[in-house]
């Protein structure tokens, strides 16, 4: 509702807006020598990893682990284990949807540069490849 040219928002509105969120970035190698053992610690990607889009990789290996606690418009960057950086931020968004932005860097190249957004606790998985091998980056945030 406008009044005298000043908008008000509901207040189950204005609070639904989101202005912060933690999210945790997960770098995993895969391969396709190995029997196919997904490891404890990768138990909550499992789904995804027997994917048919996965299915030619038998070995996973958990490289690196960063948390990044975003505020809206300050992007945060890492680098992790594997060379790569990933700078992500926070563009906003409203009850558990986020939405976001990536570039995923390599040597100062870009391989990844994009928005997207996420449902909270969701995972998303961006594979870079290495010859046989990926590099598979597994987003998951929440608000």
């Amino acid at each position: 509702m406008a009044v005298g040219g000043v908008a008000l928002l509901n207040p189950s509105i204005a609070d639904a807006a989101i202005t912060t969120a933690s999210c945790r970035i997960h770098a995993v190698e895969v391969s396709p020598e190995g029997d196919g053992t997904i490891p404890a610690e990768l138990d909550f990607l499992r789904d995804q990893l027997q994917a048919p889009e996965f299915a030619r990789y038998k070995s996973f290996v958990l490289l690196d682990a960063k948390d990044f606690k975003l505020e809206v418009g300050k992007p945060l960057e890492h680098k992790f284990k594997t060379g790569h950086g990933v700078n992500l931020s926070l563009l906003g968004g409203e009850a558990d949807k986020l939405e976001l932005h990536t570039e995923l860097t390599r040597n100062g190249t870009s391989l990844v540069n994009m928005d997207f957004s996420l449902r909270s606790k969701q995972i998303m998985l961006i594979p870079v490849r290495r010859g046989d091998s990926a590099v598979i980056f597994a987003y998951q945030c929440k608000s």
